[in-house]
């Protein structure tokens, strides 16, 4: 299983995070999704492709982690 990370400190272009809400590009489809580790508590799939899911856990500013996972 692929894993790929944010890092709060060098965010690249095509992903956000801001306190427990995370915005990422999915690798497999391209469509941009956004994951609330409030509400998506066990996680959020794509919505398009169902192929990645994403997470969050905790908050950006507090050493909380938001992270996708997708089958390679």
């Amino acid at each position: 299983m692929a894993k790929h990370e944010i890092d709060a400190q060098a965010m690249t272009l095509d992903e956000d995070w801001i306190g427990n809400n995370a915005a990422f590009t999915c690798p497999k489809c391209g469509k941009v999704f956004v994951v609330s580790g409030h509400i998506n508590k066990n996680g959020r799939d794509c919505p398009k492709c169902r192929k990645v899911k994403g997470f969050v856990v905790g908050g950006q500013k507090n050493g909380g982690q938001a992270w996708i996972e997708w089958d390679e």
